[in-house]
């Protein structure tokens, strides 16, 4: 049975005034104006700068006499010749993976962590094979040149490179690293690992670089061809180094130990959903935003050794921070039983599923699952810091079933403070929809109705000038998607789309 419906506003609510003043939404308008323009920005200016050390790349690769090796060489001569540019592509492009994985926060604000690391998956599906062109080229580039032919001649070259030097044999383990991870980072593998394991595997690309470098800036290498050439490599390793080294590991070490974050209590919140309140020290110092997440690790016996992504469910008030948990795995099932006090870790904030891009009055919530929490905590401070109309927000909760709600009543009650507008839709999906079906229930009159009803229709319904509203949106990955096609098909433009996807 299908169920929606506007829940009521009898239900008690937070002490939130309910006029909202006019100059506040346009403050908060103006500024979302103001920080679109900020991203555009600095992404073109971070795009630009990629692309450009590509250039520098591949210019001081001919200055250096590249382009006698490719245009006048003998056969073996070209195929080294491409396989040193192929190198030198592949460790530029593979430190520009590093640094888009470095959480470094101009890169987090303008694309979100989720799509930085997308670009970073990318990059990856591109840079292993280019290493392994590298290597192969530049083996058989040096069995055309000895005459030695065959699979016998290449395999004996390529042992003979291989035991040339340390740096070489560090190279070699260094690819064999980055292969390990391309592989673990197909899909089919993914399913097959646990997030720790994946993370743990992930991990040895650091060790990859670090093993790859005494080979790269060896005397005679592309890397050392020239003053400006050595000049420009050691640039990028340092910038990338010491990035990952402050944003992946001091800075979060600092701010746990700063803020000092502990345990304050643990809620049951349904049969499968615990609350997690933590409270610390200066906490209107950690600069986090509802619908951020931070990487959380708690320093209990099963637990301290994985940092799980989690967005808060609550606006952040500087005294406290909640997360609210599914559990889906042994990991999220155990923190129903920390104990008040227990330390807690925590990298970030991270994400840039927050309000900062908003420039549309009307808001538009869509939830689904345990994707509520982040959007929770985007309702509240709507509400609270009173950045919305009476009447200009509308949340979307869908939930196969009522019991699978988590949170409904908070936000039910912030709604109603709000003046504004809960809509649950409750059933199982139509099929090729992420709404329920529409009739009595019976399969005749689904059947009939759906014929005819599309998800942008009923989305029109549900929602009146759907396409004039900011959406937030967060749920599981394929139910997003629909989601999205609806969306465009009801007229909402991509830029007014936001979302955050948690797939590793």
């Amino acid at each position: 049975m299908t169920t929606i419906g506007v829940v009521s506003n009898t239900m008690s609510s937070p002490r939130v005034a309910r006029s909202q003043p006019a100059d506040r939404v346009r403050v908060a308008l103006r500024r979302g104006r103001e920080h679109r323009r900020w991203r555009a920005r600095v992404a073109d200016l971070l795009e630009a700068t990629a692309l450009l050390t590509l250039v520098l790349v591949v210019v001081q690769f001919f200055l250096g006499g590249g382009s006698h090796a490719l245009m006048d060489g003998t056969a073996g001569d070209r195929l080294v010749g491409v396989g040193r540019i192929v190198g030198l592509v592949a460790m530029n492009l593979l430190l520009l993976q590093l640094l888009l994985a470095a959480r470094v926060p101009w890169v987090d604000r303008a694309y979100g962590m989720d799509r930085a690391l997308k670009a970073h998956r990318v990059l990856g599906r591109i840079t292993v094979p280019l290493v392994i062109v590298h290597v192969g080229a530049i083996v058989l580039g040096y069995d055309v040149r000895d005459g030695s032919g065959g699979v016998g001649g290449a395999v004996s070259q390529f042992l003979t490179l291989v035991t040339g030097g340390d740096d070489l044999l560090m190279a070699t383990v260094a690819t064999v690293l980055l292969v390990v991870i391309a592989v673990t980072s197909v899909s089919i593998a993914r399913k097959r690992l646990s997030y720790e394991w994946w993370h743990a595997v992930h991990l040895t690309a650091y060790a990859a670089v670090i093993l790859a470098v005494p080979h790269e800036l060896s005397i005679g290498s592309d890397f050392t061809a020239s003053s400006w050439a050595t000049a420009y490599w050691w640039t990028l390793f340092i910038v990338v180094a010491a990035s990952v080294l402050w944003w992946r590991f001091l800075l979060p070490v600092l701010r746990s130990l700063r803020h000092d974050l502990r345990v304050a209590k643990v809620v049951h919140e349904s049969d499968d959903v615990w609350s997690v309140t933590v409270q610390g020290r200066a906490l209107s110092r950690l600069p986090v935003k509802a619908g951020q997440f931070l990487n959380w690790r708690f320093v209990s016996p099963g637990l301290f050794l994985a940092a799980h992504p989690w967005s808060v469910s609550r606006r952040p008030d500087g005294h406290t921070l909640r997360i609210t948990v599914r559990g889906l795995g042994d990991h999220s099932a155990a923190l129903a039983h920390l104990r008040r006090g227990t330390r807690v870790l925590v990298e970030g904030p991270y994400g840039a599923f927050t309000t900062e891009s908003r420039v549309r009055r009307r808001v538009l919530l869509i939830a689904a699952g345990i994707g509520v929490t982040p959007v929770r905590a985007i309702l509240e401070e709507l509400v609270v810091e009173r950045h919305a109309a009476a009447g200009d927000v509308t949340v979307l909760y869908r939930a196969n079933d009522a019991s699978q709600m988590p949170l409904v009543d908070e936000i039910a009650r912030l709604t109603h403070a709000g003046g504004h507008a809960l809509l649950p839709l409750i059933g199982p999906p139509a099929n090729g929809s992420w709404l329920p079906p529409l009739g009595d229930g019976s399969q005749d009159s689904v059947r009939r109705r759906e014929l005819v009803r599309s998800d942008a229709e009923r989305l029109r319904e549900l929602v009146p000038d759907v396409a004039r509203h900011e959406v937030y949106l967060c749920g599981p990955g394929p139910w997003m998607d629909l989601v999205r096609k609806g969306l465009h098909q009801a007229g909402v433009p991509e830029k007014h789309i936001h979302d955050e996807r948690f797939s590793w």
